[in-house]
This record gives C-alpha cells, sequence and structure tokens, in this order.
C-alpha cells in the first residue's frame, strides 16, 4: 500500500476493516468494499465468489489484515486462509463454492426405484421397503 494517509470517507453503517477498508453488506447480500474511500469490490446477493475473492483481494493488496478482513466479513480466520490458499492454487475459480450435497452416485438406480414401486404397490411398509432394498 502507499504511504497516503486513509481518507476518512466510508458510507453510512460501512464497517470498518483496517485503516483503509470498509465493507458494506445488504440485507440480501449485496455488498461494496470501498478502499481508501473509494469503491473497489462489489458483488450481489448471489455472488459468494465474488464476496469471497473480495476479502482475499483486501489481504493480498496488504489493505488489512488477515484478522481483520475474518473479522469484518464475519468469517473464521481458518475460512480466509482456505479462500487465500484456494485462490493462490487454482485463481479465481477456486473461490466458486463447492456443490453442497451427496458427492457419490445415487443408491436409486432405475432398478432400485422400480423395485421400490413394486414393494409400495404391494403394501410394503417404508420401513419394509428400505430393509429389502438396502436403502
Amino acid at each position: 500500500m502507499t504511504v497516503q494517509a486513509p481518507l476518512p470517507l466510508a458510507p453510512f453503517g460501512a464497517v470498518q476493516i483496517g485503516e483503509v477498508a470498509a465493507l458494506v453488506e445488504d440485507a440480501d447480500g449485496a455488498g461494496r468494499v470501498y478502499v481508501r474511500g473509494e469503491l473497489a469490490y462489489l458483488w450481489d446477493g448471489q455472488d459468494e465468489a465474488g464476496r469471497r475473492l473480495a476479502a482475499v483481494a483486501l489481504v493480498r493488496i496488504g489493505a488489512a489484515t488477515g484478522a481483520a478482513v475474518a473479522t469484518g466479513f464475519d468469517i473464521g480466520r481458518e475460512t480466509l486462509r482456505r479462500w487465500v490458499r484456494a485462490a493462490q492454487s487454482a485463481g479465481t475459480a477456486g473461490l466458486v463454492p463447492e456443490r453442497r450435497g451427496p458427492r457419490g452416485p445415487s443408491k436409486l438406480t432405475p432398478a432400485v426405484v422400480a423395485e421400490i414401486g413394486t414393494r409400495r404397490a404391494g403394501g410394503a411398509s417404508l420401513r419394509a421397503v428400505a430393509s429389502a432394498v438396502g436403502v
């Protein structure tokens, strides 16, 4: 960072991050980061990768310490370190959140679904069907 003194410009309600950065997040998750009073990063409510990029960038450009960024963004320090490592190894693409949910193939293959339908049509209980087909 330069030796310029921080400008005392930050929008009303902004969370100060270190001496030179400020964060404003709306109720819908949209956010803006100001560095020395100027808009530096912004994202909409659905853009988690953009939010992560802003946090990582503040650390990488030296605008604030990792602890200050983690506190300002209301995340854990380890979470921020994970984001920084992901950005270092895979670039911006590394900041895209992983898909949540099952990671392997579904146990409900078409054959299993057909078996469940047959057993339920025959009057078997859900517990009996689950036990019979192994799900």
